[in-house]
């Protein structure tokens, strides 16, 4: 089974590629993000360690993750944070080893990872190949000030805590570019599968 992950930096675009090649190609994706939020269920494992570390506070009236508040906590605190990671990933990874067996005995040829922190995580080594969404930082800056009502203040902010596009270029086997309309996006995935022949699954 070829297990390919699809990254990007925020406001890039990758989640519309993903969602292409689910609802257009038919494609097996795994979510990172879907992942981490089962990471932290009430009562899993990852939640423990988390409350371990961070305190009974960390856990709202609901017995769920206080999301708010561990975001503040981690925010400008770089040991927290590696703190949290150190506690998460492995959960994360446990997951997705979970997923890649079971697609895998099921004789699926290939599955799509979608992983916003693929590069930053040292994970590209764990996929067979990669692909990278990029776009230019003013359509990311104005995409995020109408998606999440920012000012370009932070937005711009928001985007350079991420890697850069230039480093992760570096890294990434293909480049998919989306500067522009979605057809443009579509069109532009659409020939990059049909040159791969992964259209034919």
């Amino acid at each position: 089974m070829r297990v390919i992950g699809v990254t990007g930096g925020i406001a890039s675009g990758k989640s519309t590629v993903t969602d292409i090649l689910k609802k257009r190609f038919n494609y097996i994706v795994i979510d990172a993000d879907q992942l981490a939020r089962q990471a932290v269920a009430p009562g899993s494992p990852g939640l423990i360690k988390i409350t371990a570390v961070f305190g009974q506070e960390i856990i709202n009236d609901h017995g769920e993750l206080n999301r708010s508040l561990l975001g503040e906590l981690i925010a400008n605190d770089e040991q927290a944070r590696k703190k949290l990671n150190a506690v998460i990933h492995p959960e994360i990874k446990k997951l997705y080893d979970q997923e890649i067996d079971f697609y895998r005995r099921s004789g699926i040829p290939t599955v799509f990872y979608d992983c916003p922190l693929l590069f930053e995580t040292n994970l590209q080594n764990t996929v067979d190949e990669t692909i990278l969404v990029v776009a230019d930082k003013e359509i990311r800056i104005g995409r995020l000030m109408e998606r999440d009502k920012l000012t370009r203040e932070q937005a711009i902010k928001r985007i350079d805590m991420q890697m850069s596009d230039e480093e992760k270029i570096g890294l990434a086997d293909t480049i998919i570019e989306n500067n522009g309309s979605f057809d443009d996006l579509l069109i532009t995935t659409n020939v990059y599968f049909t040159r791969r022949k992964l259209l034919v699954k």
